[in-house]
């Protein structure tokens, strides 16, 4: 999840080696992704799944018109909105895995996930500075 959200934030995509021999599989389908309390005190988050699938329809250029239509299948639809999963998340994994070559304790500091998305934010908050409108007084 963090994987995804890390290549989301950053708006950052790397498709999948075309090798699947290749390919790594972490084995965790998505529909358990964060559905168990836990007895230390861990409480399920299944919101996350929701807030993950509408990125992907916000974020997979879907013809939803030519869904509707017929001219498109569900399972085209479905395909489309997996590979953008996969890519973001992929993003995310070489994002983490460049930070380890770094620092292989980066991960270890209570603060390194904050610190990745309060650098997100610190890029938008750059783009947007240069983007505002001119003054009206």
């Amino acid at each position: 999840m963090i994987a995804f959200f890390i290549g989301l934030y950053f708006n950052q995509k790397r498709p999948l080696i075309e090798d699947t021999q290749k390919r790594r599989n972490f084995g965790q389908p998505i529909q358990y992704w964060g559905n168990l309390d836990s007895v230390k005190g861990r409480k399920a988050y299944p919101k996350l799944r929701e807030y993950i699938f509408t990125a992907l329809v916000a974020r997979t250029d879907i013809d939803f018109i030519a869904l509707e239509k017929g001219e498109m299948t569900s399972r085209k639809a479905v395909d489309m909105l997996m590979q953008t999963m996969e890519e973001y998340a992929n993003w995310g994994f070489h994002f983490m895995e460049d930070k380890l070559t770094d620092d292989p304790n980066y991960f270890y500091r209570e603060t390194a996930f904050l610190e990745v998305f309060l650098a997100f934010d610190a890029s938008v908050t750059e783009s947007t500075d240069e983007e505002e409108p001119e003054s009206l007084d």
